[in-house]
């Protein structure tokens, strides 16, 4: 079984160019071809929801052809972007995949088909694929359906829970402010109504949203982060049940969060590793993971890969051509703006490129070919890419990295993962570079 993996996939127009047939080739050998669906494609009218992280994404249905052309079969639609156009884009989207036979999971009309595997059979055999996601904002998470009350269209969630560690003196010097705030007394009011604690930590009320921050003493200051036991449990079901009907299983983990609560990071939080190590105990064959728009680690764990970001296969926000009321207001424009004008605000100010412009991780890439012989993952390759920056109309294409371009990358990975034991040896072959992964004590041959 031959597996290629990607990230983010934000496509807004056909894909196309010189550079499209050798991205293409890339999948040609693939059995099973993974992409994130990080955008939804909702029939008119198109109502948005009232919260957006980032940017609202959508583009037409035939952007799902074009994705399908490319060779991927396996998709996740669990991820922030998945109701930017409420229940009824995502609901729509998923009709869209439906109707072209299209496998996906990860979101559905009620929670249970969230968590649900779907499943793909091909030629070497039966695939189920597993998709959650910890970023999401509020309301996106699907319900449960009950006798009396309906069900809730949206994604499959993987909360996690945050403590803040700090030093007995620092412990001390926060009680004291917090006392002189007045906010101990508001946090003192919380206690009544809030689950006992099962520790001595200490909660601090912040007043946004009434969001409690707990803080624990710790002899090195941080920021730990945990699951939440009951979503983990149910995704461990899923992948389980998934281990016993399928021949490969994969599990899809969109998210943001970096290791000391910050977004889009080099580094994932100790929750997202927490999971994927679940994962694999559970079943897992492979872990795919997403969200921060650029890579992160390679681990392999008990055999298995754990690709903790692919960052972006494609990121075409440029040429998004529908916006609500509310995403010209974020940007400060007028009522006559359009769409360019909200690319330009969001890219660009007076002193020149900002955001993801600025930073070349966000344009960089690496596509795993994974071979999978008798249950056991025998060979690792990588392949990078360029996602090109500007002009508008083509930001976002990927396109084959030089020699040059894909040793930097793969350099950049290597240093990453080296910390988690996982070694890649750069080769090029013309004007091209590609990594091999030692997969215990062997290597892939190009």
């Amino acid at each position: 079984m031959t597996f290629a993996a990607t990230g983010d996939a934000i496509i807004t127009r056909r894909f196309a160019g010189p550079d499209a047939m050798a991205v293409r080739s890339l999948f040609a050998g693939a059995d099973v071809a993974f992409t994130n669906l990080e955008l939804t494609t909702p029939n008119p009218p198109l109502v948005p929801h009232a919260e957006c992280q980032g940017s609202y994404l959508s583009a037409p249905p035939w952007v799902i052809d074009e994705l399908a052309g490319i060779g991927f079969n396996l998709y996740s639609l669990a991820n922030n972007h998945a109701v930017d156009y409420t229940y009824r884009g995502l609901t729509d989207t998923i009709d869209h995949l439906r109707a072209r036979n299209l496998v996906f999971a990860g979101a559905g009309r009620t929670l249970g088909e969230a968590r649900a595997p779907g499943y793909l059979d091909v030629a070497a055999g039966r695939v189920a694929l597993i998709a959650a996601s910890a970023s999401y904002p509020s309301g996106a998470q699907a319900a449960t359906r009950r006798d009396d009350v309906e069900g809730r269209p949206g994604i499959s969630p993987l909360r996690h829970k945050t403590r803040y560690v700090l030093d007995a003196d620092r412990l001390a010097r926060l009680r004291e402010i917090d006392e002189a705030l007045g906010t101990a007394a508001v946090a003192r009011r919380w206690e009544r109504i809030l689950p006992p604690r099962d520790d001595d930590g200490y909660r601090f009320v912040r007043f946004e949203g009434g969001e409690l921050m707990e803080f624990e003493e710790g002899e090195r200051p941080g920021v730990a982060t945990r699951c939440h036991p009951r979503d983990l449990a149910e995704i461990c079901t899923s992948i389980a049940a998934a281990r016993r009907q399928a021949d490969l299983v994969v599990v899809s983990l969109h998210a943001h969060e970096g290791l000391v609560g910050d977004m889009n990071s080099a580094e994932p939080a100790e929750f997202v590793v927490e999971a994927a190590h679940r994962f694999v105990d559970c079943g897992a064959d492979v872990v795919v993971g997403h969200g921060p728009h650029q890579l992160r680690p390679i681990e392999i764990y008990n055999g298995k890969p754990i690709f903790y970001s692919l960052g972006n296969f494609m990121y075409e926000a440029s040429t998004v051509q529908r916006y609500p009321a509310e995403m010209y207001d974020k940007v400060g424009l007028p009522a006559g703006a359009g769409p360019a004008d909200v690319h330009d605000a969001r890219t660009h100010d007076e002193d020149g490129p900002r955001g993801f412009h600025t930073d070349a991780a966000y344009w960089q890439t690496v596509v795993p070919v994974c071979q999978f012989r008798g249950g056991r993952l025998d060979s690792l390759l990588l392949h990078p890419l360029m996602l090109e920056r500007t002009p508008a109309q083509v930001s976002g294409r990927p396109r084959p990295a030089t020699a040059a371009e894909g040793a930097t990358i793969l350099g950049r990975l290597r240093e990453q993962s080296a910390p988690l034991g996982t070694d890649i040896v750069v080769s090029r072959r013309g004007d091209a570079a590609f990594g091999v992964v030692t997969v215990e004590s062997r290597q892939a041959v190009a």
